[in-house]
């Protein structure tokens, strides 16, 4: 089996393959590695996959557009192997494959695979975190202590049981927090246009509803993909809806969220916010954000732990391939169809 990675040869690659997994890789067939500290330009890709069987792809791939799997195909401009297209698998170190695939992977019958479900449960952990550290101002606490204050921290204090939360956006993160949050008997109301009410039946405290419903909560989690139609779909109108004292969470994509309308709500101090996302990353030194002692504020790291998991589920799949045994993380395209269009770059 001949196996193209192309994770570039960064820091980051360290943590997400491990001498285990590289083994486990290496054991399966001839594995060309991306030696070089950036991505290959979807030219290099192109000559790269002639006669690969499986290609592992990562944060800031190409797309394998059609163009990259033509040139892909054999020198002489015919098929390789009785007519076939020499790749079999994509399997992608990461969530969304949606910057990664392409209809004409579809359209070639190619598998393609993510660790999607992989990072799930831990992006859902670290939005856990986040809302929590909100309603309890952890932050504010923290600081107020290092000053030498000791404040009267009953008014600063919420809780999430019982606790009104409103969803935006649901996907495979939202359903693993739904079932982190069951012991906190909380309501939630869910908005997703593309989820059917049976999809809660596992949760009888959740319920499909409108935008301007899931918006009245006192914790609004966002969970929807950026999309054309979902950027901005957070702008200042919908934010006033949030009623005063709520908490915004935001560990899905920072564009889904108006960035300068959100400062202006937190300017006024009326709601407050965890944000793990930011439309512009790294977070600009001159970002307003950084001085707002009611914002909460990560580095994108909500999934950070999943770490090696990313690179160990793209080669199982690469195993169960190898074995001629049914892939566990492939994604169907209606689904690559709604997924997030962008990524992190490697570094």
């Amino acid at each position: 089996m001949r196996i193209l990675v192309t994770y570039p040869d960064v820091p980051r690659r360290d943590f997400l393959f491990s001498a285990d997994v590289v083994a486990r890789l290496e054991s399966l067939g001839d594995v060309d590695w991306n030696e070089r500290t950036d991505q290959f330009t979807p030219v290099e890709l192109s000559d790269r996959l002639r006669d690969v069987d499986v290609c592992v792809t990562g944060w800031g791939c190409p797309t394998l557009s059609a163009d990259v799997l033509d040139g892909a195909d054999a020198g002489d401009g015919t098929r390789d192997r009785d007519g076939a297209d020499a790749l079999e698998l994509v399997t992608h170190v990461g969530g969304s494959v949606a910057s990664v695939a392409s209809p004409a992977l579809y359209e070639r019958g190619i598998p393609v695979c993510s660790a999607n479900h992989v990072m799930a449960p831990f992006v859902a952990e670290g939005i856990l975190a986040y809302a929590l550290a909100g309603l309890r101002d952890v932050v504010g606490f923290d600081a107020a202590l290092a000053d030498g204050e000791w404040p009267d921290g009953m008014a600063r204090s919420e809780s999430l049981f019982g606790a009104k939360i409103g969803f935006v956006g649901l996907g495979s993160v939202g359903r693993e927090l739904l079932a982190l949050l069951e012991p906190f008997e909380p309501t939630v109301d869910v908005y997703d246009p593309y989820v059917a009410e049976d999809e809660l039946a596992d949760f009888e405290f959740a319920a499909l509803t409108d935008l301007e419903t899931a918006l009245s909560s006192e914790v609004v989690s966002v969970h929807a993909s950026k999309t054309p139609e979902t950027i901005h779909l957070l702008d200042g109108e919908a934010l006033a809806t949030v009623p005063d004292g709520g908490l915004l969470v935001n560990a899905a994509r920072g564009a889904i969220v108006d960035e300068a309308a959100l400062v202006a709500e937190l300017e006024t101090g009326r709601i407050s916010a965890a944000l793990d996302v930011y439309e512009t990353e790294p977070l600009p030194d001159s970002s307003p954000l950084r001085d707002l002692d009611n914002a909460v504020l990560g580095p994108h790291v909500a999934g950070a732990p999943t770490r090696h998991r990313l690179a160990e589920a793209a080669v199982e799949e690469v195993e169960r391939f190898a074995a001629g045994e049914s892939l566990q993380h492939d994604v169907p395209r209606e689904r690559y169809e709604l997924m997030t269009r962008d990524w992190l770059e490697a570094s």
